[in-house]
């Protein structure tokens, strides 16, 4: 059976299975319950029980990539760098999503995308994301959630297009995602999907 994993680099710091959790942009590096101000890039990134819940992190935080412009980023609020496989490691990003299959199957088709937690066409309410995958020489940021402009969701042109990968009984996915509010108030309609064509 075709299994999904979404896992966080944090506590010891590991992977950890994000299970019942959800991923919380903040904007603070130690605290998932600061806001974060209107049009500014998240400044902190937790693994919260709720919307936010009560940290879940452990030890050490969810590393927080933070938008700077199409082709750079800020690691944990530090200097601006270059989207790169050398500057952004696998361990730095927001997510790993591992694809598991009893088969030895090929993937293609595979997506990463932002929606409101209901209808997967559907962008996220009040939000602004940019998502890149690491470790497959990418350079640029991808927008995949403009509620303002209603752009978002599983949909051409409006999700982060993934790598596809030769045959094997598992598939890792490094996604780093950065996000800004667009207006006041926590955002509860706002969710990740990934979805792709196996054979």
């Amino acid at each position: 059976m075709a299994t999904f994993t979404w896992e966080v680099y944090a506590d010891t710091p590991a992977w950890k299975g994000v299970g019942a959790n959800t991923v919380v942009f903040a904007g603070s590096l130690t605290d998932l319950t600061a806001p974060i101000t209107v049009g500014v890039w998240n400044g902190g990134t937790h693994l919260g029980s709720g919307d936010p819940g009560t940290d879940q992190c452990g030890t050490t935080h969810v590393p927080n990539v933070e938008y700077v412009s199409n082709t750079q980023f800020k690691l944990n609020g530090g200097t601006t760098e270059t989207i790169s496989d050398g500057n952004l490691a696998a361990t730095e990003c927001t997510l790993r999503v591992v694809f598991t299959d009893a088969s030895s199957v090929a993937i293609s088709n595979a997506r990463f995308y932002c929606f409101d937690g209901t209808t997967e066409t559907t962008e996220a309410v009040g939000i602004e994301a940019y998502a890149v995958e690491g470790q497959v020489s990418a350079s640029t940021w991808t927008q995949i959630n403009d509620d303002s402009a209603s752009l978002g969701g599983d949909n051409s042109g409006e999700r982060l297009t993934l790598s596809d990968q030769s045959a094997n009984t598992e598939h890792t996915f490094y996604i780093a995602v950065s996000a800004r509010p667009e207006s006041v108030g926590a955002k509860t309609q706002f969710d990740f999907g990934i979805a792709l064509t196996y054979s």
